[in-house]
């Protein structure tokens, strides 16, 4: 009888620690990545703002990409 309990004891146990890295998993550890990602992303740049206004796509005219792949394939 002794030894069941030992077994639900340590069965319990590696529940507990199981359900608490689980946790960890999901609630802290992303918002750990979330805080300090940013600031290692801001380091890696080394500017504290991005500027959001110059970051459009680049539109190339029709006419010069055209004129571009006649003389590819010529």
């Amino acid at each position: 009888m002794d030894t069941n309990k030992k077994n639900k004891h340590g069965k319990l146990k590696w529940f507990a620690i199981g359900a608490t890295l689980t946790a960890a998993g999901f609630i802290v550890i992303p918002r750990l990545i979330k805080k300090y990602g940013t600031k290692v992303y801001r380091n890696t740049l080394n500017t504290s703002e991005i500027d959001f206004d110059n970051m459009g796509p680049e539109i190339v005219p029709f006419e010069s990409k055209t004129q571009e792949e006649k003389t590819c394939q010529e």
